[in-house]
C-alpha cells in the first residue's frame, strides 16, 4: 500500500517546529511514506519556504530517485484547515492519507505500525492512535489522549466527543472521496469527518499506543475559548440528528456542555483536561 502524508502550514507556524515535524515523518521513519503533500494555507514566510527547500534537497541527497516525493500546494488566501486539507487530499496519490500537523512529532515506528494494522484489517476506513502531549520537551510527555479502539466504542463516543485524534490518523483515500472529502467547519473539521464516515457506514478504529507527540504549549487551553466552536457544534448536532445518530435530548446536553466549556476560564479548562479528558 502507498501512503501520502498530508500537512497544512500557514504564516504563523514556527519554521523550527515545522522542520522537526518533517524530519520525524520522513528521515526518522522505519517505513518511509510514498509522498508528502504540503499545503501553504495563504502566503507563508520565506523561512517556512526555506524549510521545504532544505527538506527537498536533503531527501534527494538521501535518495536521488525521489523527485516526486514532495508536492507543495499553494493557496493564495488563508482558507482555513478544512479547505486546505481538501485541496491537499485532492492531490494525494496514496491508498491512505496520513495526517500530520506542522508542529507535532511522529514516533519513528508510526507508519510501520499503521501499515501492519491496515494490512491485517483492510476493511478499516480510518485508523487513529493515542497521542502524547508535551509542553517543550517531546521526551517529557505530560498527558495522553486515549481513544476507544473498536468501531462500536468509537461510535458511542462520537455522540458527545471527538472519538479520534486527527493528527494521528490514516484515512483511506477512496473512502474520503466517497463522502465528499473534508468540509469546512471551524475548529472541528476532523470531528465532522468522523461523524460523516460513521453516517455512511464506514469502519473506524484506533490503536491504543501513542505514536504522535503533540505540542500543547502556546496557550492551548485559551484557544479552546473560540466562540466559533459553539457555532460549529450546532451544525454538528443538526447533522447527527438528521442521521438519527443522537436524539434531541442528547443534542441539547451536548450544546450545554460545549457552552460551559468554551466560556469557562482557562484554569478550569486545564483542570478538565488534566483530570477528566486526558490520562497521565
Amino acid at each position: 500500500m502507498k501512503y501520502s502524508i498530508l500537512m497544512s502550514v500557514y504564516r504563523e507556524d514556527s519554521p523550527e517546529y515545522f522542520k522537526v515535524a518533517l524530519d520525524s515523518i520522513y528521515q526518522k521513519q522505519t517505513k518511509k511514506p510514498d509522498e508528502i503533500v504540503i499545503v501553504e494555507d495563504g502566503p507563508v514566510t520565506e523561512e517556512l519556504r526555506q524549510v521545504v527547500r532544505d527538506f527537498v534537497k536533503e531527501t534527494k541527497l538521501e535518495n536521488p530517485d525521489c523527485n516526486n516525493l514532495v508536492k507543495v500546494i499553494v493557496l493564495k488566501k488563508n482558507a482555513g484547515l478544512g479547505i486546505a486539507l481538501r485541496e491537499g487530499a485532492n492531490n494525494c496519490i496514496g491508498d491512505y492519507i496520513i495526517r500530520m500537523d506542522s508542529d507535532d512529532i511522529s514516533l519513528p515506528e508510526r507508519i510501520e505500525i499503521l501499515d501492519s494494522y491496515l494490512s491485517q484489517h483492510p476493511e478499516i476506513d480510518a485508523l487513529g492512535t493515542d497521542i502524547g502531549e508535551f509542553i517543550e520537551d517531546p521526551g517529557k510527555i505530560v498527558r495522553h489522549r486515549v481513544c476507544p479502539a473498536d468501531h462500536e466504542s468509537i461510535v458511542k463516543m462520537s455522540k458527545k466527543r471527538n472519538p479520534m485524534n486527527h493528527v494521528s490518523c490514516a484515512i483511506k483515500r477512496s473512502s474520503l472521496e466517497k463522502i465528499g472529502n473534508y468540509r469546512s467547519l471551524s475548529l472541528i473539521e476532523d470531528y465532522f469527518l468522523w461523524v460523516r464516515m460513521i453516517a455512511h457506514d464506514m469502519r473506524l478504529a484506533n490503536i491504543n499506543q501513542s505514536l504522535v507527540a503533540v505540542r500543547i504549549g502556546n496557550g492551548f487551553e485559551k484557544r479552546r475559548r473560540d466562540v466559533d466552536r459553539v457555532k460549529s457544534w450546532k451544525v454538528l448536532q443538526k447533522y447527527m440528528l438528521k442521521h438519527k445518530m443522537i436524539n434531541h435530548f442528547q443534542a441539547a446536553l451536548n450544546m450545554l456542555y460545549i457552552r460551559l466549556f468554551v466560556y469557562s476560564p482557562a484554569c478550569f479548562k486545564k483542570l478538565a483536561y488534566n483530570k477528566m479528558l486526558r490520562r497521565k
